[in-house]
């Protein structure tokens, strides 16, 4: 399909010392209107989550038929085409994993024959290079970490790409494969290079490519950049801590995700927690978008965050059955937003959830920090202070809380929409400096700043935002203990009324712990059961609405 690939001028932006674009779940043959709003956020790269193309397809029988490795093949040229996309291409870095469409086949895992093509196939979608160590290992698992950001170039942000199809045996429940694992836990860990204790990326050295763009150390190559960083972007083809299938039933069937795993999510989780690196996870799959969250001391020490996005060219409606019309009938009367009551009010499962094509926008600004490092001495304009109060004011926060301060060093947009760069702001080709590395990942050095995290529509719109204070993704369970026990966070009502502590299982077992896992029977069946009430009360109600409406400007026609 076409799409106005034109870059569009976005409201709600504001400074960042690095932005990420992200989607998933495309058809390569549909319309694709969503890249203009893309461009507009002018992001220093944009992340394919899953489903760039389609290389399977549902009979009239409602069987699955992979179309072929050459129709794979196809798809790809035929997406790289895509006048839009291209421009993307040539603005940004293009970074991505896949997932089960792009892999071959829906919900497909290990055992899948062609795998390898597969892997070489999206490998060259992404323009790969041919002697990178990606092409020889395998599954696409991949990390990048970007260096050198915020005014005193000091501060980072690593991505970290999994792979959630090569290795999955639904069987075995495994979802990531030991080889995978290996690599995540030696990419998490704290790092000891002697880049990192002994170089600079201080000023004098060019952290940009031939396109201008920021660049960024590639940790595939013997995982050499695993030194700390201020943040991690953790980003899976499925949602990690969403468990939507289990409020699906009976409406939509086949959505995966972490929580299908148990052990292996658990398994993540404690990695995470173990590498105190403050992290937000990405993902995609489920043909809508929403932002997720559960409480400090629940899953993780810290706040868990998670943004999903999913739904480029088609949205989670396109999946039901248009037999007898269902299909056109739901559409109409379903809004934007799926209606929050009908989750039951569990834990934070009452969120917003937009349903019509997506993509989301990371933006990191580390502010804080940089204006306490630059001293009582260092000026900034009333302008600039006004935009970075501004920006911060108009952010709606959902449990996250904004970060106050000026804008982070260096990088802005101008009204018209082109980016505002300066040479304090580049990316690192090399280790972080040893400054960095110092206070990066580590829960003992808190880092100031904050992350604003939108969902826009096609035509760039937010629909969701949430903005994160850094400091709210550190912890440790330790931490979680001590304020139990200090009767703060994770205390309940002892005898009396008086406070009780917690230990860190009871209080993962509170109540505003509870996700979908935790849901009663009738819990379980309330959205389903709701959703079908309100499908077939709606044209009752508008019924008896217009009716109503007659009444008021035609009496007479109502009387007995």
């Amino acid at each position: 399909g076409g799409g106005d690939g034109d870059a569009v001028v976005l409201e709600e932006m504001g400074a960042a010392d690095f932005r990420l674009a992200f989607g998933s779940c495309s058809r390569h043959d549909q319309y694709q209107g969503l890249w203009g709003a893309i461009r507009g956020t002018q992001p220093d790269a944009f992340l394919w989550l899953g489903d760039a193309v389609y290389a399977d397809t549902k009979l009239a029988n409602k069987t699955r038929i992979y179309l072929g490795n050459e129709f794979l093949a196809a798809a790809y040229r035929t997406q790289n085409a895509h006048p839009a996309y291209a421009a993307l291409v040539k603005e940004t870095r293009v970074l991505g994993t896949w997932d089960d469409h792009d892999f071959g086949m829906n919900n497909a895992g290990r055992e899948w024959a062609e795998k390898v093509f597969a892997q070489k196939a999206f490998l060259d979608f992404l323009g790969e290079p041919v002697d990178s160590p990606r092409r020889a290992r395998q599954g696409v698992y991949e990390s990048y970490t970007f260096r050198g950001l915020g005014r005193r170039r000091d501060h980072s942000v690593r991505v970290v790409l999994l792979d959630t199809r090569y290795f999955m045996s639904r069987h075995d429940g495994e979802l990531l494969g030991e080889d995978q694992w290996a690599w995540l836990e030696t990419l998490l860990a704290p790092g000891s290079s002697s880049d990192a204790r002994n170089g600079d990326i201080g000023a004098g050295v060019n952290h940009r490519d031939e396109r201008g763009r920021k660049r960024l150390t590639q940790g595939a190559e013997e995982n050499r950049d695993n030194d700390p960083v201020d943040l991690t972007l953790i980003g899976s083809s499925i949602q990690v801590h969403a468990d939507s299938q289990r409020m699906l039933m009976g409406i939509i069937d086949g959505v995966e995700s972490w929580g299908q795993f148990p052990q292996e999510k658990q398994r993540l989780m404690d990695l995470v927690e173990r590498s105190a690196s403050r992290t937000i996870f990405l993902s995609g799959d489920v043909h809508h978008a929403e932002i997720g969250t559960s409480p400090a001391g629940c899953e993780l020490p810290s706040e868990l965050v998670e943004v999903t996005s999913s739904g480029m060219t088609h949205g989670i409606l396109d999946e039901v059955s248009n037999e007898y019309g269902l299909r056109t009938y739901i559409k109409l009367v379903v809004p934007v937003f799926l209606i929050e009551w009908l989750w039951p009010r569990v834990g934070r499962l009452r969120r917003p959830r937009f349903i019509a094509t997506n993509f989301a926008e990371v933006a990191v600004d580390f502010e804080d920090q940089d204006d306490q490092d630059a001293g009582a001495g260092a000026e900034e304009d009333e302008g600039q202070a006004a935009a970075a109060a501004s920006r911060h004011s108009d952010v709606n926060s959902s449990g996250g809380g904004g970060g106050g301060g000026s804008g982070g060093g260096g990088s802005g947009f101008s009204l018209d929409g082109g980016r505002q760069l300066s040479a304090s702001h580049p990316i690192s080709g090399g280790g972080g400096g040893g400054e960095q590395a110092s206070q990066g990942g580590t829960s003992g050095s808190r880092v100031t700043g904050s992350v604003r995290l939108h969902v826009r529509d096609a035509k760039g719109k937010v629909r969701i935002r949430k903005t994160v204070k850094l400091a709210d993704l550190e912890g440790t369970w330790a931490e979680v203990d001590a304020a139990a026990a200090r009767g703060g966070r994770g205390e309940r009502q002892g005898e009396g009324d008086r406070p009780g502590p917690l230990s860190v299982e009871a209080g993962r077992r509170r109540e505003e712990c509870r996700t979908e896992k935790d849901l009663t029977k009738w819990e379980r069946y309330r959205l389903p059961f709701l959703a079908l009430g309100c499908l077939v009360l709606q044209p009752l109600a508008a019924a008896a609405t217009a009716a109503g409406r007659a009444c008021v400007f035609s009496p007479p026609r109502c009387s007995g």
